[in-house]
C-alpha cells in the first residue's frame, strides 16, 4: 500500500459517516449511540493491549517520559484549553473543530501515521478509520454538518505526518519507536476505559507530551 492510503480511507469514512449521521440523525436511538461508543472503547482497549505486548520498551525511560510529559501537559493545561476552544465556537464550526480534534489529537493518529510512513503498515490507521467513521455518525447527528467537513482536516493533518515519517523516518531509532508505541498503547488503553464510562475525569490529552518526548530521546 502507498503512503497516505490509510489516511485517504480515514478521511473518506469520516465524510461518509458524517453525512449519514447528519441526514438520518432522527433515526439513531440514544441506546445505539451508547452501544457504538462502548464497542469502540472495547476495540481500542484490544488494540492497545496488542501494541503493548508487541514492543519491548526501556521501562526506566518510559517512566521518565510519562512523568515529564504529564507534568508538561498539566502545566500547559492542554485538555482544559481544548475544552474552552470547543465551547466558544458556533454550531457549524463547533462540529468541525470538535470532530477535527477528536479524530486527530491522540496516540492512535501519531502511531498510525508513523507506522504507515516508516514501515508501510496501514493496519492501525485502517482500524482508526472505521472507528472514526462510526464516531462521525454519532457526532454529526448532534453537532451537524461540520463533522463531515472535518474529513478535510483529517486528510491534511494525517497525510502531512505520514509523509514526514515516510521521508524522514530514518532519523527515528528502533528503540525510540518501541518506547513510543508502548506509551501510545497505554494512552489508548486509558481512552478505551474512558469510552466505557470509567475514569471520566482523567485528562488523557495532558499525557500526550510523553509521546513526543519518547520519539526524540
Amino acid at each position: 500500500m502507498f503512503p497516505t492510503f490509510g489516511t485517504l480511507v480515514n478521511a473518506s469514512l469520516v465524510l461518509f459517516g458524517g453525512l449519514i449521521g447528519f441526514r438520518f440523525s432522527n433515526l439513531i436511538p440514544d441506546r445505539y449511540r451508547v452501544v457504538i461508543l462502548q464497542t469502540i472503547g472495547m476495540f481500542t482497549i484490544m488494540i492497545s493491549v496488542k501494541l503493548m505486548s508487541e514492543y519491548k520498551p526501556e521501562l526506566p525511560k518510559v517512566f521518565f517520559f510519562l512523568f515529564v510529559g504529564t507534568v508538561l501537559g498539566n502545566l500547559l493545561s492542554l485538555e482544559e484549553r481544548l475544552e474552552r476552544l470547543t465551547q466558544r465556537t458556533s454550531n457549524l464550526s463547533k462540529g468541525f473543530v470538535s470532530a477535527s480534534l477528536l479524530f486527530t489529537v491522540g496516540p492512535m493518529t501519531l502511531m498510525g501515521c508513523i507506522l504507515e510512513g516508516t514501515k508501510g503498515d496501514s493496519s492501525l490507521l485502517l482500524s482508526k478509520a472505521f472507528m472514526d467513521g462510526l464516531s462521525s455518525m454519532i457526532l454529526s447527528s448532534s453537532l451537524g454538518l461540520g463533522v463531515a467537513l472535518s474529513s478535510l482536516y483529517v486528510l491534511l493533518f494525517q497525510g502531512s505526518i505520514t509523509l514526514l515519517a515516510y521521508f524522514f523516518g530514518d532519523f527515528l531509532s528502533q528503540q525510540a519507536m518501541s518506547n513510543t508505541l508502548f506509551i501510545g498503547g497505554g494512552l489508548m488503553f486509558l481512552i478505551g476505559i474512558k469510552l466505557l464510562g470509567l475514569l471520566e475525569n482523567l485528562r488523557v490529552l495532558n499525557l500526550m507530551p510523553a509521546l513526543f518526548l519518547s520519539l526524540f530521546f
